[in-house]
């Protein structure tokens, strides 16, 4: 290949650190080639302090309505959880499959379904070393695991009871197959990127793109294995055949979309980058649950330390592009199609694009180690002091996650608990949202009656009858003396508007309670009741 990059095909060659020249004396200058770090200790205390973070108070935070639907989910049959994703949803099967198995072992508590996701993501930590290390010197490689693991987007996800942390290591995976089937030319290391290739699409929608990113890859720099890459895409393609019927359905019907289509615009890139950086919620930025509050201006000042050493690996990977394409297009193909999409007002939250983050850390560590080599004698120290800067943004983030209990909406648990203290026989339950009848369902496993408002494009209406009127709330009210309205976005004002004025005809409020994203209101009938 003449002079063209070779780093992928020479794990231990370096991208920008050649071997240092012999002092005067004859002995090899200061720095880590002078004193090899023991990688297989120091990798294993990088998974520890992983797994940690982690496993640390799974149980601790209440399951959100997203968590509460994969538990509901799990536990009905097999075919039922198809028919449900294939009617009334729109993810593909992988996941909930899988945790239907989980939930049968392990139980749905709230560890337990979040137990998985803990496992994967530091699967996700060592991933990305095994990834770094084929093209980049060993310290690069474990400072990226190192970024990994400590952040706070991705611990996010590791306790989280959804998809992301399967999507993040079956990314990572397909991406290393693809290397080293390039690397070895191997039918069988052809056929394992099949696999996983299907399986990720199978997991998330996204992962299709992230195939697309690998396919720019292969026809720019490594031409002679796109019959092989294209032979793997027509495997993986007849492996996802039996969902393609239930993708159409999907994307023909919109089902589970309505509020995706009704976005504020443009993805929100400032945000997504604040939780690739740090985990966000800093300084007024984005969390992982909310938007920011920053100004364009704000947000280029918050991030601006991360754009430079981002910026410096970036410049130290342009003499090698293989390399940096196999780095980059992964996270920036995906990100350019998701904001591309946003301009048809479809809204995409950043917090689904935790699989970005490995190819993040590499640049950002590639920059790290950059910056710090400018000093070889002082290398060491450097990219200490850079390590220390970078989690003197990340361990304020963590210790609001772990210690704040205002860093999370919807604390389900609590709310169920009023309710469950308070409840008595023959009180009705009026949820506004799905959201809310799954998320309190999930606590409150006794049985009531209920019904279920379900927020409509230009009327309030429940179960697809009809509007809510006052005619139906006087029936209510006769029936039963108590209705306990609970709520959770969306409901918006225009909401409240359309449907307290009808429930206060034959209610009035004996109580109330806010939490965050979740509202509680417990309504006496009129004595006498209205006709």
């Amino acid at each position: 290949m003449g002079t063209r990059d070779t780093a992928l095909r020479h794990p231990r060659s370096s991208v920008i650190d050649p071997p240092p020249r012999p002092l005067s004396s004859g002995r090899p200058a200061p720095g880590l080639r002078a004193r090899p770090w023991p990688q297989g200790i120091a990798l294993a205390g990088v998974l520890a302090l992983a797994a940690g973070l982690r496993f640390a108070a799974l149980g601790h935070n209440s399951v959100w309505f997203d968590e509460a639907y994969v538990a509901g989910l799990a536990q009905a049959g097999w075919q039922d959880i198809v028919a449900t994703l294939r009617l009334a949803d729109a993810h593909p099967p992988l996941y909930y499959l899988l945790m239907k198995i989980w939930v049968h072992l392990a139980g749905t508590g709230e560890a337990a379904i979040r137990l998985p996701s803990a496992c994967l993501s530091v699967l996700s930590v060592a991933l990305t070393y095994a990834l770094t290390r084929r093209f980049a010197p060993g310290p690069v490689g474990l400072l990226s695991a190192f970024l990994v693991g400590v952040a706070p987007f991705e611990i996010m996800v590791g306790q989280e009871a959804r998809m992301y942390a399967l999507l993040d290591v079956l990314v990572l995976a397909t991406t290393l197959t693809l290397v080293l089937s390039v690397e070895r030319g191997r039918r069988l290391g052809w056929g394992l990127y099949a696999v996983l290739a299907a399986l990720m699409v199978y997991t998330q929608y996204l992962g299709a793109v992230v195939l697309v990113a690998h396919g720019i890859w292969v026809a720019g720099w490594e031409r002679r294995h796109l019959r092989a890459w294209a032979g793997s895409m027509v495997a993986a393609v007849v492996l996802y055949t039996p969902w393609i019927p239930s993708f159409w359905y999907q994307t023909v019907h919109g089902n589970g979309w309505p509020w995706y289509r009704r976005g504020a615009g443009f993805l929100d890139l400032g945000d997504l980058f604040g939780l690739l950086a740090f985990g966000g919620s800093l300084f007024g930025m984005g969390s992982y649950f909310f938007p920011g509050t920053q100004g364009p201006a704000g947000t280029l000042a918050i991030l601006l330390p991360f754009l430079v050493v981002l910026g410096w690996g970036i410049a130290a990977l342009r003499s090698q592009p293989r390399t940096l394409g196999i780095i980059a297009l992964p996270a920036v193909v995906p990100l350019v199609a998701l904001s591309a999409l946003s301009l048809a007002k479809l809204t995409f939250y950043p917090r689904w694009c935790s699989f970005v983050v490995p190819f993040y850390a590499v640049v950002l560590a590639q920059g790290m180690w950059t910056i710090a080599s400018w000093d070889r004698r002082r290398r060491d120290l450097a990219l200490a002091l850079l390590t220390v800067g970078v989690l003197c943004y990340n361990v304020p983030v963590l210790a609001r996650y772990y210690f704040d209990p205002g860093f999370r909406p919807y604390p389900w648990r609590a709310a169920a608990a009023l309710v469950e203290h308070q409840i008595r026989p023959g009180d009705f339950i009026l949820y506004v949202n799905t959201a809310a009848q799954i998320s309190l369902s999930y606590y409150v496993r006794d049985p009531h009656p209920s019904l279920t408002l379900i927020p409509g494009e230009a009327s309030f209406g429940a179960e697809r009858t009809g509007g809510f009127t006052d005619a139906e709330a006087a029936r209510l009210a006769r029936q039963h003396p108590r209705v306990w309205l609970i709520a959770t976005p969306p409901f918006t004002a225009e909401m409240q508007q359309r449907l307290l004025p009808t429930l206060m005809s034959a209610f009035r409020v004996a109580g109330q309670r806010t939490y965050p994203a979740i509202w509680i209101h417990l309504l006496e009938a009129k004595s006498p009741a209205r006709p």
